[in-house]
């Protein structure tokens, strides 16, 4: 009974769709870099090492899915002059000392069994964005050492500057870095769109929960193709 309210709420909500004006959007792409979805860095050879086949499918989806979807978003923004935004999870000091807790102790224990940390340094090979979706010059790259985008950066001031006031939220985790920084867009007063085959979780559970609490109150939810759709 409690789903079929929910979606009948989701429903009503889904017709109070802001109008998009381009002019006014930008496209915020949440640390599609190498160490978060590619195999060959320690975050999935520490996972793995732990639960074999934790990340696969998240990896899978990332790159057959994900990585095309956004690459579409991308284009359609720079044809038409409108903002790209990147954030990059990695940390300013060399040891990762200004990270977390939390991401401080996984870095110890990769370091242990791999000799090379997590969470890398903003200057290291595992900390770029991945080349399909390598930043021009004129985007605009944040580079944040917590989960949360707009905990220890100054992206709110950056997008108030840039006129932005409606925000396409991509990349990964669904659950973690990009529905915190969609639902902190939101209390902020940003018009949110969460893209939901432009992004991805560990598994399509967690990413479709991630994805409907979002919905119930913070922002909106909608694919590529008709993201596509309402900026033509």
């Amino acid at each position: 009974m409690n789903k079929e309210l929910i979606e009948k709420w989701l429903k009503i909500k889904n017709s109070m769709t802001p109008e998009i004006k381009p002019d006014k959007c930008g496209l915020l792409i949440i640390d599609m870099q190498e160490y978060q979805v590619r195999k060959n860095w320690t975050a999935y050879k520490l996972a793995n090492s732990m639960v074999p086949g934790l990340l696969d499918y998240f990896m899978d989806q990332t790159e057959t899915i994900v990585e095309p979807n956004i690459k579409k978003l991308v284009d359609i923004f720079r044809n038409n002059n409108l903002k790209v935004i990147y954030t990059m999870y990695s940390s300013f000091q060399k040891e990762g000392g200004d990270l977390p807790a939390r991401q401080r102790a996984l870095n110890s224990l990769a370091e242990q069994q791999f000799h090379e940390a997590v969470f890398p340094h903003k200057d290291h090979p595992a900390s770029r964005i991945i080349d399909s979706l390598r930043p021009l010059e004129s985007d605009l790259v944040v580079v944040k050492n917590t989960s949360g985008v707009f905990t220890t950066t100054k992206l709110e001031f950056y997008l108030r500057n840039m006129g932005v006031e409606q925000l396409f939220v991509t990349g990964v985790v669904t659950n973690q870095c990009v529905e915190g920084a969609a639902r902190t867009a939101s209390e902020l007063g940003f018009d949110v769109f969460m893209i939901a085959d432009a992004c991805a979780a560990w598994s399509p559970e967690i990413h479709n929960n991630s994805l409907q609490s979002f919905a119930l109150l913070f922002g909106y939810v909608m694919n590529t193709e008709e993201a596509l759709a309402r900026l033509r």
